[in-house]
């Protein structure tokens, strides 16, 4: 896979200055930092596929990773190329011809649930897939069962715990941190918490690192479309400050993810796969 980013990335922060108004009703000028928004369209084989919203960082990793997620590919050797022009705001992404045949089916009964979710989608921004047909992996594939360690999940709270640049600067963004055989090796921001997950699996497409062995720390909720991106790549486990839903946590049962919530201050509840 060739990568060829033409874009300089753009300050994700920009000055705003608005009035304070205290309890009191005293008020004054004050200025404040807020995140900047940044709209991508992304082609693949020069058709127009997702329009993205996002943080104007790790827009290859976004890329990569949103393709991953949508079942688009399953591995870096599945891309040409991956082109970003100078602006940011066009992709453009080769798939290399294969033989094989599309994996696409009909959801039976027990896929309806999440099926009918990812067309209503909990996403905070404005991200869109306009055109669904190179998507060949939409099936969803047991995952090999994995043991919580607890010394990367207090790795993944301290290295939340130490905070993001930008979310430091505006409390505005989610963060999502990546863990290859126990290590973290990767952290990034974005508006939402899709994103953030999107860019995590890109950097570890990108870099051929085997899904198996990745876990993934996300600072957002999880429910049942954050929880499909997570069992499509192939990550087998996944941990959040915050909780899941109901039917995020049957998903995750059902096809064999640990799923980690409320893991903060060294404390944590484990949903999936655990000894009674």
């Amino acid at each position: 896979m060739k990568i060829n980013n033409q874009y300089q990335e753009a300050e994700a922060i920009c000055q705003v200055t608005g009035r304070f108004i205290d309890p009191d009703g005293k008020s004054f000028e004050k200025s404040e930092m807020l995140l900047s928004e940044h709209r991508m369209d992304v082609y693949i084989n020069d058709r127009l596929t997702m329009k993205l919203v996002c943080t104007p960082i790790d827009l290859p990793e976004l890329v990569l990773g949103r393709m991953a997620s949508e079942g688009i590919v399953k591995s870096a050797g599945e891309v040409e190329y991956l082109y970003i022009c100078e602006h940011g705001t066009r992709a453009r992404v080769q798939l290399k011809e294969t033989s094989g045949t599309s994996c696409q089916s009909v959801p039976g009964d027990n896929d309806l649930l999440w099926a009918e979710v990812m067309d209503t989608p909990t996403c905070c921004t404005d991200n869109r897939t306009v055109y669904g047909g190179f998507a060949e992996y939409k099936e969803l594939k047991p995952l090999q069962p994995v043991d919580v360690s607890l010394e990367l999940m207090y790795s993944f709270d301290e290295a939340f715990n130490q905070d993001m640049p930008l979310h430091e600067a505006t409390w505005s963004t989610h963060s999502c941190f990546l863990a290859y055989q126990g290590k973290i090796i990767y952290s990034c921001e974005d508006i939402g918490r899709h994103n953030a997950l999107d860019k995590a699996i890109g950097y570890a497409l990108m870099h051929d690192y085997d899904f198996h062995e990745c876990a993934v720390f996300t600072t957002g909720r999880l429910p049942i479309d954050m929880i499909t991106k997570v069992i499509r790549a192939g990550i087998p486990l996944v941990a959040s400050k915050k909780t899941p839903t109901a039917e995020a946590v049957k998903l995750a049962q059902e096809y064999g993810l640990t799923m980690i919530g409320r893991a903060k201050n060294h404390k944590m509840m484990q949903y999936t796969l655990y000894q009674r």
